[in-house]
């Protein structure tokens, strides 16, 4: 697959001919992993994409979601466009976002609370860039990445579960209450 910005002439063609033809199945996502002109609430989201199809979505902790895309016209700046992308990522606890407008993209990445650039290219260097981006936000990667956080957390939670009984357990038997603060 090969990508060529200059085809994108407005908006929906970047939406059809850069993101839906080429990006998003060169990262990994099939069809049945992504949602087009998604409303939440007061939000429209261009495209919402899926570490993994669960339903009923929940949009905090251990979301499925993994991916917000933004297109814009080729004719539009990208910089005023960043803020409400961010503002997307942390109302919607999501951990990446693009946004492009076809002649370039940027790719955000969330993590507490502080949202980055990671990445950034013109869609021209795309083609050349592709393993890149892919090793940031493709399906696999990111759900590698989502699996990782969760048995980390679990892991932590459960050496934490245990310490705190072994308090409880040699403060019982040294006669002794020791309340733990949470």
């Amino acid at each position: 697959m090969f990508f060529n910005p200059e085809r994108c002439r407005n908006e929906t063609e970047v939406e059809i001919k850069f993101i839906v033809q080429y990006l998003l199945p060169v990262l990994g996502y099939t069809p049945d992993t992504w949602n087009q002109e998604v409303s939440l609430g007061n939000i429209r989201l261009d495209f919402l994409l899926f570490a993994a199809q669960i339903f009923p979505i929940n949009i905090r902790d251990g979301s499925p979601i993994c991916l917000i895309v933004e297109a814009k016209s080729p004719r539009q700046n990208l910089n005023p466009h960043v803020s409400k992308l961010r503002s997307y990522l942390n109302l919607l606890s999501i951990g990446h976002g693009i946004l492009t407008n076809g002649k370039e993209i940027r790719i955000f990445e969330c993590s507490n609370q502080e949202i980055n650039l990671i990445f950034k290219c013109r869609g021209s260097e795309v083609n050349d860039k592709i393993f890149e981006i892919k090793s940031l936000i493709g399906r696999e990667e990111l759900r590698t990445r989502k699996l990782k956080e969760k048995e980390e957390y679990s892991r932590a939670n459960t050496e934490y579960s245990q310490g705190e009984q072994k308090i409880y357990k040699d403060s019982w038997s040294l006669g002794r209450l020791v309340v733990l603060n949470r």
